[in-house]
């Protein structure tokens, strides 16, 4: 959402601007006990250093296949993929990139990293790309760079290249952001139909299910495994920047879903039938998904670039208890694409905002708030 919001402000200040990821090969596995001791031995509690190391070292590997073990190695590099302390210690250790960037907006999760740049100065690009990847290979990571993605968002043409320390690629027209693809137009035109091609394999395996479980067995694993991977980051990409065909397709595969539960394999039952099995339909449950992100934000301060842009993007309402009510001040179609201009639909509710409310009276309030029955509340 963030990486969105960014891009759409450029695009609103009609500036194009580019947006690459460099790719790093076993990122988790690579990160350097001793570097990381001698960047933080100034500025962290000493006996909380020496617990995070000795969490690292003396860490052996072994290998067992059908009941026999390998003889034992000693890891000597990483920070242990699959437990918890694993992304915290990797953010940490890379705290510093955001400063060999040459100030342009980074977004990072983990490993996964976005750089994006006002304006298309091929020069500028190849110079922060240049000392982004210097300041990787001290940190002992290897990048890929001819899995490194950029894209020139607000350009039709797709025809630029760029040269990074000898090697030539070709800006794209499209780049997967954990999962969602981005395109040059910011369209989500690509994605939809992933979306849709996923659902169809997906709508094999939920008839062959359905024959096996029960009514809500099925509901649950329907819910997890076909909507949670269908609509996964739909509070990005399923707004009012897709084409009509596009919502058509969505709505398609959702009721298509809510048929195979009924076993209506032969269209008897009407939408408003279906809708009665209580999952709600895909442009309310990102409306629910986006209120949910947007009042956590005001309340918690949290995640601390949207909670600012939400802030400076609203007014209280003195006659109304205090409550907050926002507005669309874009100035052109892609402006709606930002989190603080695509609110406007929180002013209707009868909601009180109340700080400090916890995840799960947030999330029955909500739901009531959009029509969703009690089924949904149990079932997500």
């Amino acid at each position: 959402m963030e990486v969105q919001n960014t891009i759409a402000g450029h695009l609103e200040d009609e500036n194009g601007c580019l947006m690459y990821s460099v790719d790093l090969s076993a990122a988790f596995d690579l990160l350097r006990k001793n570097t990381f001791r001698e960047q933080l031995k100034d500025v962290m509690d000493p006996d909380l250093l020496s617990v995070i190391m000795d969490f690292l070292t003396d860490r052996q590997m072994v290998v067992e296949i059908d009941g026999k073990t390998s003889t034992s190695r000693a890891v000597r590099l990483g920070c242990v993929q699959g437990s918890v302390l694993g992304p915290k210690l990797f953010n940490i250790y890379m705290r510093n990139v955001t400063e060999h960037t040459l100030g342009h907006k980074l977004i990072s999760y983990a490993d996964d990293s976005y750089v994006i740049l006002p304006g298309s100065r091929k020069q500028e690009v190849s110079a922060c790309i240049k000392t982004h990847l210097a300041y990787l290979e001290t940190q002992g990571m290897v990048t890929n760079l001819s899995k490194t993605e950029a894209v020139m968002f607000g350009n039709e043409t797709t025809e630029e290249t760029l040269e990074i320390n000898g090697e030539k690629f070709v800006i794209g027209n499209k780049m997967k952001v954990l999962g969602v693809t981005f395109d040059l137009r910011m369209k989500f035109s690509d994605h939809v139909s992933n979306v849709v091609s996923k659902a169809r394999k997906l709508s094999s395996a939920l008839r062959m299910i359905s024959k096996k479980l029960k009514y809500d067995q099925f509901l649950k694993v329907m819910t997890s495994q076909y909507y949670g991977k269908c609509f996964y980051g739909c509070t990005v990409w399923l707004n009012g920047s897709n084409s009509f065909l596009d919502v058509r397709r969505i709505n398609a595969l959702h009721y298509r879903a809510l048929r195979i539960a009924r076993n209506d394999f032969k269209r008897k039952l009407s939408r408003a039938e279906l809708d009665r099995i209580g999952r709600a339909r895909p442009t309310t449950w990102s409306n629910y998904l986006m209120a949910s992100t947007a009042i956590k934000a005001i309340t918690r301060g949290t995640p601390k670039a949207i909670a600012e842009e939400l802030q400076k993007n609203m007014f209280k309402e003195r006659r109304r208890q205090n409550r907050p009510k926002f507005f669309d001040d874009s100035k052109r179609k892609i402006g709606r694409q930002q989190l603080k201009n695509r609110l406007n639909f929180l002013n209707g509710l009868s909601f009180d905002w109340i700080d400090g409310m916890c995840d799960a009276t947030l999330r029955i309030n909500l739901k009531k708030e959009f029509g969703m029955t009690m089924d949904q509340t149990r079932l997500d």
